[in-house]
């Protein structure tokens, strides 16, 4: 399963797109999105400015992580 929901009793996390600490959310592929930069997302169209954004934002959750 690719999503979980997160309450308000679960740590604060940080989200993929704002980069701010929020309380609620889901987790996509191990990264967390809150639920505002969900909601504006699911809202854009292809054709606004922010779009381009959202999916520069979302990339980030299929780069691979290199630990040292």
């Amino acid at each position: 399963m690719g999503a979980s929901i997160v309450g308000r009793n679960q740590c604060e996390r940080v989200c993929i797109v704002c980069e701010q600490e929020k309380e609620e959310g889901i987790f996509l592929f191990g990264h967390f999105l809150c639920l505002d930069c969900n909601r504006a997302i699911v809202q854009t169209n292809t054709d606004d400015p922010n779009y381009s954004f959202y999916v520069q934002q979302l990339r980030k959750m299929f780069t691979s992580k290199i630990y040292s």
